[in-house]
């Protein structure tokens, strides 16, 4: 843990939240492993884990908005009229109501909590590597600016534990693509680095937390404005949900914000 983040277990569940959201009056969190909780729709635990989480920051249940992810570049403006149906295929949520908590889940991919104190505007953001490949998290901000008026210069970029350049291994496939993608910076050296031949296959690791705050700085947010938790989920596999370590049983976190 750094000093960008407090720990906190309240109501039989355990749970991390940034320093800076807290002083601002943000409510919000990041849900750390359990046995006995999952996010993942479907699991046994789904329910009572929700009920946990929304005792401990005393938000309503009901106004918890779930995107369905699909590892997309869709961004969805909502409120509290929006329905179940208009959350589909959607992997960025944006809202300055009061009254909608935004929600996302991983086990691996990063989750980025955005926030305008001058425009009362919030966002909750999934990005695995295939979302960080398309822009999601630029392309949200983006939006942001182009739909409520938010300075760049004003948002802030909470970012969640997720797989680090340390433990994201790819082939060269995945490799190159990122490359093309990417070239436009001129520093895919600074975030692409070679591993080790394994299965007779070279792999290389990729920083897409890097290429995140990149894409965010070439937009105008500024980099003390970037708070990163810095934690890998397969380094901490003891406390953060993980899909490399724990395979297809793997259970789900969930970051929520709510102005």
């Amino acid at each position: 843990m750094n000093d960008n983040i407090i720990y906190k277990e309240d109501n039989q569940i355990e749970y991390i939240q940034f320093k800076r959201l807290l002083d601002l009056g943000i409510v919000h969190c990041y849900t750390l492993k359990r046995e006995d909780v999952d996010f993942g729709t479907g699991k046994k635990e789904y329910d009572e884990s929700f009920d946990r989480i929304c005792g401990a920051l005393k938000i309503d249940k009901e106004k918890i908005l779930i995107p369905i992810q699909t590892h997309n570049d869709n961004i969805r403006c909502v409120n509290n009229e929006t329905t179940k149906e208009e959350l589909e295929n959607t992997d960025a949520l944006i809202t300055d109501k009061k009254d909608v908590v935004l929600a996302s889940r991983n086990a691996d991919c990063i989750l980025f909590l955005l926030y305008d104190p001058v425009k009362k505007v919030i966002a909750n953001v999934h990005s695995g590597w295939k979302g960080t490949f398309k822009k999601i998290c630029q392309k949200t901000i983006i939006k942001m600016i182009n739909n409520y008026g938010c300075n760049p210069k004003d948002i802030l970029c909470f970012i969640s534990p997720s797989i680090r350049k340390c433990h994201f291994e790819v082939d060269e496939e995945v490799k190159e693509l990122c490359e093309e993608i990417f070239k436009f910076t001129n520093r895919t050296s600074e975030f692409i680095k070679k591993g080790n031949i394994k299965d007779e296959k070279q792999k290389y690791y990729i920083d897409t937390v890097f290429i995140n705050k990149i894409l965010m700085e070439d937009i105008g947010i500024k980099s003390e404005n970037i708070i990163d938790s810095g934690i890998c989920s397969v380094c901490n596999k003891d406390k953060i949900n993980s899909y490399r370590v724990e395979g297809k049983d793997f259970k789900r976190a969930i970051a929520l914000i709510k102005l």
